[in-house]
């Protein structure tokens, strides 16, 4: 009988697992978002260039010639990770957002 009692007060003592709706949810706060820029290190052989980032991430997706073509990337993958594109200005400023 000790050890039930030790077993069920240990198990009282252990937080709550949380439930797949809840981390659904945590999931959804925070929106992932593409960005669509020009490459201004000149430093780098694709200076000039239009990227595709991952909000929050110093890598680039892929560089493109045209941002018409990096816009076009960005919206695939957003679509296809439920998130929003953010187009820059070549001055590096917001053109559109929520796209």
């Amino acid at each position: 009988m000790r050890w039930f009692k030790k077993w069920f007060k240990r198990s009282e003592e252990e937080p709550q697992k949380e439930t797949v709706e809840e981390t659904q949810k945590e999931s959804k706060k925070v929106a992932n978002k593409y960005h669509v820029s020009q490459n201004k290190d000149e430093q780098s052989p694709n200076y000039k260039a239009w990227r595709v980032r991952k909000e929050g991430s110093d890598k680039t997706i892929q560089y493109f010639k045209t941002q018409k073509e990096a816009v076009d990337f960005a919206h695939t993958l957003a679509q296809r990770h439920h998130a929003s594109v953010v187009i820059h200005k070549v001055d590096g400023s917001i053109r559109k957002q929520k796209y």
